[in-house]
C-alpha cells in the first residue's frame, strides 16, 4: 500500500457497524495491508472505541447527577406528599445508578 494515512470514514463505518478487533484486523488482512499500518488501524480503532465510551460515560454521570439534584429538592421541598418516598428513594436510586454505570465506563 502506498497510502500511509489512516482512512477515518473506513474508521467510522467500523465503529458504527460494532466490529470487534479481530474483524477490523481480518478485514485489514483480506485487503493487502501491510503490519505496521494494521496496527496503526488497531490503535487507532481502540483509542476511538475508548473516547466514545468514554464520552457516553460523561454524559450518563451528568444525567444521574441531575436526577439526584431534582430528586434532593423535590424531597425538600415536599410540594407532593404522596410522591416524597418516590423522589427520596426512587429518583434518588436511579440518579445514583446512572452516576455508578456512568464512571464505569468513563474511567474503565
Amino acid at each position: 500500500m502506498n497510502n500511509n494515512t489512516l482512512n477515518s470514514a473506513m474508521l467510522q463505518l467500523w465503529l458504527n457497524d460494532n466490529f470487534s478487533l479481530k474483524a477490523v484486523e481480518e478485514s485489514l488482512v483480506s485487503k493487502g495491508y501491510s503490519n505496521n499500518l494494521i496496527n496503526d488501524y488497531i490503535v487507532e480503532f481502540k483509542r476511538l472505541k475508548n473516547a466514545r465510551k468514554q464520552l457516553t460515560g460523561f454524559i450518563l454521570m451528568g444525567i444521574g447527577g441531575f436526577l439526584g439534584f431534582i430528586a434532593c429538592v423535590m424531597a425538600i421541598l415536599n410540594i407532593i406528599p404522596d410522591f416524597q418516598d418516590f423522589f427520596l428513594f426512587g429518583v434518588t436510586i436511579l440518579g445514583i445508578s446512572m452516576v455508578l454505570y456512568g464512571m464505569y465506563l468513563a474511567f474503565q
